[in-house]
């Protein structure tokens, strides 16, 4: 009797255990449409994300396909460098760009262990081995399998299942490497379910929670065209590549900007540009001039996505051009500047901008020596029509005497003064004064009255632009005057 209730207690345990295994079978069993396959499209793009990214340190090595493990010991143009992480790349680099006519020479201190795509690791010991693998990644710029501009955040977990949809293992990887080996040994008829929520990051920083294996499709696919992957032998060239368009033009429009490079079809144009300097204006206009003398064009900051054409300006038409932000310079006189301009680096203080054999750095120029001064009050005088917000004659208010008589200053040093049918014409210019250490605006209508009245030498007292404030004072004649033009 006891040798049958054991029997029919372990029948019992067993159909008791056979129908818990089918029910958590039937819990966490995925559909197809949940899980990754091995060679399966989506298994595809996972494995492409993992991949090992070698062009971060493309600046050592020339290779895309492979990175070096840090540290390394280099001699960037013979200053001995040991790089401990990424950070210490942008020591090379500031070498290299300390003089613009050198030529760069790296030279790494063998031998050293490099990490291939597929995270396998290799010890080269010399400069004809590192070459040899550098030969098989693709060439500089060139499109190539990983896809960089959107990263996984871990840590992920993920259920494995066998041919027969039996679990086999909960897995929880940390990493790219792990992921990238667990993808590359998933089994045919082995299938992985994402625990999802998962996080993944853009290569701006944001980021996205990703909440089915469709959502995880979709962004995959649109991060293999959304960014410049930067596979180029310049390290961190890609200063504009999170920069939006807004800064750019707040960039732009702050100040002046000169002439520090401009290289067309090879050739070094930059000394016969060395006195020009560039305004650009919000209103899409550009001002280019050197001294008294003005030349007008135009400017648009547009994003380029892949596969983007160039323009018409100058001889870049019909070219095929990178993805990013682009300058287009347009002047019918100075061909050198008309280009569609890649945002190559930018700073708070230059922006480089490149397209094909071609390049233009320019410098911020915020008004420090006497000619900016100079410079900067004409253009500002320059833009629209003005009045006289204030005349103030030895303390007696006489601004009525101007009411609605709106100053237009005119480049060509002739302003004008106008009311209805009214019109007075006179001259002014600009200079600046050594011995007050100040900007003057000297004005001359003739003998026309009351205009007879603003004849001075007027010094600078405050600037906007929307608002100049001057003073005339005589000591001699016992006079001081004020005057005051506000932007209409």
């Amino acid at each position: 009797m006891k040798t049958l209730s054991k029997l029919i207690l372990l029948s019992l345990s067993i159909v008791v255990f056979i129908s818990c295994q089918k029910e958590i079978n039937s819990i966490t069993q995925p559909s197809d449409e949940e899980v990754l396959k091995a060679s399966s499209p989506v298994a595809e793009l996972v494995s492409k994300t993992v991949t090992n990214d070698g062009s971060k340190d493309n600046i050592i090595d020339k290779a895309s396909c492979i990175s070096v493990n840090l540290p390394v010991t280099v001699q960037a143009n013979g200053i001995t460098l040991t790089i401990e992480n990424e950070d210490g790349l942008e020591l090379i680099e500031e070498i290299f760009d300390e003089l613009d006519d050198d030529d760069d020479i790296l030279e790494i201190v063998f031998p050293i262990v490099v990490t291939l795509s597929d995270f396998t690791e290799v010890t080269i010991n010399n400069l004809e081995e590192l070459q040899q693998f550098a030969r098989e990644c693709n060439g500089e710029n060139e499109q190539d399998d990983d896809i960089e501009c959107v990263d996984f955040v871990y840590p992920i977990t993920m259920s494995k299942y066998d041919a027969d949809n039996q679990l086999i293992e909960t897995v929880t990887v940390e990493s790219d490497r792990q992921f990238y080996r667990f993808m590359h040994h998933l089994e045919d008829g082995h299938v992985v379910a994402i625990n999802f929520p998962i996080t993944m990051e853009l290569y701006d920083g944001t980021q996205l929670t990703i909440n089915n294996m469709e959502e995880l499709r979709e962004i995959m696919q649109e991060a293999e065209f959304m960014c410049d992957e930067d596979d180029d032998y310049d390290y961190d060239d890609d200063d504009c590549k999170h920069c939006t368009e807004e800064a750019i033009i707040e960039l732009l429009l702050e100040c002046n900007w000169s002439i520090h490079k401009l290289v067309v079809d090879e050739q070094d144009n930059t000394e016969q540009y060395r006195d020009f300097l560039l305004k650009f204006f919000e209103d899409g206009t550009v001002k280019a001039f050197v001294g008294n003398e003005y030349i007008y064009g135009t400017w648009e900051l547009t994003n380029v996505e892949a596969g983007g054409m160039g323009d018409d300006s100058h001889n870049s038409a019909g070219t095929n051009v990178q993805r990013g932000k682009y300058l287009t310079i347009s002047f019918e006189n100075l061909t050198d500047f008309s280009f569609k301009w890649m945002v190559y680096e930018k700073d708070d203080h230059t922006l480089d901008l490149r397209i094909e054999h071609n390049r233009l750095k320019l410098v911020k120029v915020c008004e420090d020596t006497p000619n900016q001064l100079i410079t900067a009050l004409q253009n500002i005088l320059n833009e629209g029509v003005w009045e006289v917000a204030l005349f103030e004659n030895n303390g007696v208010d006489e601004t009525e005497n101007y009411n609605d008589f709106g100053f237009e200053f005119n480049e060509n040093l002739f302003v004008v003064a106008s009311r209805g049918n009214e019109t007075i014409e006179g001259q002014w210019s600009v200079d600046f004064d050594d011995d007050i250490d100040a900007l003057k605006l000297e004005l001359s209508f003739g003998a026309t009255v009351p205009f007879d009245q603003l004849n001075e030498d007027w010094q600078v007292i405050s600037k906007t632009d929307e608002r100049i404030e001057l003073k005339y004072i005589d000591t001699e004649a016992e006079e001081e005057l004020r005057l005051v033009f506000e932007r209409r």
